[in-house]
């Protein structure tokens, strides 16, 4: 994963030809070739595109197309953007050959500022997004996104689990980035849940998940799920009742036959606690419960009673026996 994540704005402002300093333009060219975001990218280049579709340009050529596709992982089989692509080509293949600028110079603007928001445990954390899309954030989630609203691709990083409700925006599509997978949408109520796989549930409007080279992986209807193995990049598509599995951003926890090792790492973030599970055969124990703001010793006695285990407190670790 590159260390250097460019917003938007930048990432725009570099394929207009604005980014004057050196610095900059090599980390760009860094986080640009190493392939990550590529649907990212992608839109970034066309947003520039239509901004600097006045100025002269060169005319690019296949062999420029095809160096640009093999540095920045893109495939574009699935929309015509040739020309678009085409003279991002030219211009990426200058700067990293020549170091000047394809388009004409301008002078270079400010970049947007990001802000980081870690939801506390004990409740979801609910926060608004400058273009008006509302977002909670389970226990101990993080979320990146930008402070102010931009004008061509909304775009937000994930760590953990989130329900979006995303304003629909039909020339600004929204991307929530989870590693080497990209969550698409432009207008929806989804959520992406980060942390041992990546599982998108849709509860309303449509989704789309790409792939780390751009490549649409699948597309989801209301309550379906796609569960990607992060490790392996298998993936399963399964009907579920997405309201349930949502219930948790009202304040509910809400579990239908989930094994109890999901359980208890859900239990782990929204009381900040660490749970052990000493015997293996119950890890794969199916529970089916449900709480509402209950303190952790009422759940953990409820599970006990209905999974058929016993526990007991050492220091800050429940442990399951």
């Amino acid at each position: 994963m590159a260390d250097f994540l460019p917003d938007s704005t930048l990432l725009i402002q570099y394929f207009e030809g604005k980014v004057s300093t050196p610095a900059t333009r090599a980390d760009i060219e860094a986080y640009i070739t190493s392939g990550e975001d590529a649907a990212f990218v992608q839109a970034c280049m066309e947003a520039a595109w239509k901004n600097t579709s006045h100025l002269e340009t060169d005319p690019a050529t296949d062999s420029d197309w095809q160096q640009f596709r093999r540095l920045a992982g893109i495939e574009t089989k699935r929309r015509k953007i040739y020309p678009l692509l085409a003279a991002a080509a030219v211009l990426l293949v200058l700067l990293l050959a020549a170091g000047w600028i394809f388009f004409k110079p301008q002078q270079p603007a400010g970049t947007l500022a990001w802000q980081t928001v870690t939801a506390a445990p004990g409740a979801p954390h609910q926060l608004q997004l400058p273009d008006g899309s509302q977002v909670t954030l389970f226990p101990g989630a993080t979320l990146r996104y930008t402070k102010t609203s931009p004008t061509t691709v909304r775009e937000v990083h994930l760590s953990g689990r989130a329900f979006f409700h995303i304003t629909a925006t039909a020339e600004r599509p929204f991307l929530v980035t989870t590693g080497q997978y990209t969550t698409q949408v432009l207008g929806t109520s989804f959520e992406v849940d980060n942390r041992q796989s990546l599982a998108v549930t849709l509860l309303s409007g449509k989704v789309r998940l790409l792939q780390h080279n751009g490549q649409p992986l699948m597309e989801l209807q209301p309550n379906q799920q796609i569960t990607i193995d992060k490790q392996q990049g298998q993936f399963r598509l399964t009907t579920v009742e997405a309201a349930t599995i949502t219930a948790w951003t009202s304040g509910k926890l809400s579990f239908d036959q989930e094994k109890l090792n999901t359980v208890c790492a859900d239990l782990q973030q929204w009381y900040k606690t660490t749970i052990r599970i000493e015997r293996t055969a119950l890890l794969q124990k199916r529970i089916t419960a449900e709480f509402t703001q209950a303190p952790l010793h009422a759940v953990m006695d409820i599970l006990s009673q209905t999974a058929g285990f016993r526990y007991r407190q050492e220091k800050d670790t429940i442990v399951i026996y």
